[in-house]
């Protein structure tokens, strides 16, 4: 069976960096066993050595580095390698799965552009920018979990983090649970912007980061009654 094609949504470029989180898990098709067939059944393959039935199953992409399944940014531009980036650990991966090519990845990739119906109009790195007035619009509350994690990010990396130390921080900041999503979206958008190509010295990327910094000064002096002690209700989508 042939792969489907997808077009490139209208108004959207090649050139863009699309990022997208996508709300719960992103599951592909994959080879879990493949069996000689018994005589006189219909076989899914010929090989050399016989006819074989092959059973698939659905499967999350999972983090490579922690046990995360949801909420992933995917992330690349219209053409490339699907690349993922976890909200929870700030890992970012190129995901394989059994059955699943290069070009598989980057048809996911096109499928997870076109199904979003996303069409940019700007920079990505306003998708951080609204989460920062979301905050100040007390559309959203930080934690004591978030401002841990921003302290760590205002000292202990000195004010200039890439994208390593960002992740870093993401990684060992305790009580998961108590994070914020929109938190911990901001910081997983900046590491993808920052770990793609050229992405560094990118004056775009370097914007968002200081954005997201900015959010994490403003969370580290939040003082401790306007913060949430309590776990969020549940992911949303955006």
């Amino acid at each position: 069976m042939s792969a489907i094609e997808y077009a490139l949504p209208p108004g959207a470029t090649t050139g863009h960096l699309w990022q997208l989180r996508v709300a719960g898990e992103i599951r592909v098709q994959t080879v879990d066993w493949v069996a000689p067939l018994p005589e006189g059944l219909v076989a899914d393959y010929s090989t050399p050595d016989g006819d074989v039935y092959v059973s698939q199953v659905l499967v999350p992409l999972g983090c490579d580095r922690c046990p995360s399944t949801t909420n992933h940014i995917a992330q690349g531009r219209w053409g490339d390698e699907l690349t993922l980036i976890c909200i929870r650990c700030g890992a970012a991966w190129n995901p394989r799965w059994s059955g699943g090519d290069v070009e598989a990845s980057r048809t996911l990739l096109k499928q997870i552009i076109v199904e979003s119906g996303f069409t940019p109009g700007t920079g990505v790195g306003d998708t951080v920018e609204e989460i920062r007035d979301e905050l100040q619009a007390d559309l959203w509350t930080p934690s004591r979990a978030d401002q841990q994690l921003a302290n760590d990010l205002v000292l202990g990396v000195h004010g200039d983090p890439g994208p390593e130390a960002i992740a870093q921080c993401m990684k060992s900041t305790l009580d998961w649970q108590l994070r914020s999503l929109r938190f911990s979206e901001a910081l997983a958008r900046t590491v993808g912007m920052l770990r793609a190509p050229g992405g560094e010295a990118d004056p775009e990327a370097q914007n968002l980061l200081d954005f997201v910094m900015d959010l994490a000064r403003t969370i580290a002096a939040m003082a401790p009654d306007r913060l949430r002690h309590e776990p969020e209700a549940g992911p949303g989508t955006h």
